[in-house]
């Protein structure tokens, strides 16, 4: 009885989060070109913060997406996985070929003193 509680309780969070997640995405993936061109002329003075803003804010989404991690950008946990955990070392490779050479490891460094969030 307790077990099929749980499985209930598990199932409806599952349900739950799942609706919230794609509505999240469409509204997003609607709105989203609409509010950028009204952004732009507000914050023409600023377009360059702007457009960075929105980089970083991509890029954390490609962590969520990649990683489960909602607070680091792809680079830096990259960096961190090759680095503590000996992981995905070739993907660090391709993004440093990319970006630059140490593209993963500043990132991960203004990452890391930025979020002051620690890894697990």
């Amino acid at each position: 009885m307790v077990d099929n509680k749980l499985k209930r309780k598990v199932r409806t969070k599952f349900f739950r989060n799942s609706f919230l997640l794609i509505f999240a995405w469409v509204v997003v993936t609607l709105l989203s070109p609409f509010i950028f061109f009204i952004n732009v002329f507000r914050f023409y003075n600023k377009l360059s913060r702007y457009l960075w803003t929105i980089s970083i804010g991509l890029d954390q989404l490609g962590g969520s997406i990649l990683y489960n991690e909602e607070d680091w950008t792809v680079s830096s946990y990259t960096y961190y996985l090759c680095e503590y955990k000996h992981e995905f070392c070739w993907f660090m490779k391709f993004i440093n070929f990319l970006f630059g050479k140490d593209h993963c490891k500043n990132s991960y460094e203004w990452e890391k003193d930025e979020n002051k969030k620690p890894l697990v």
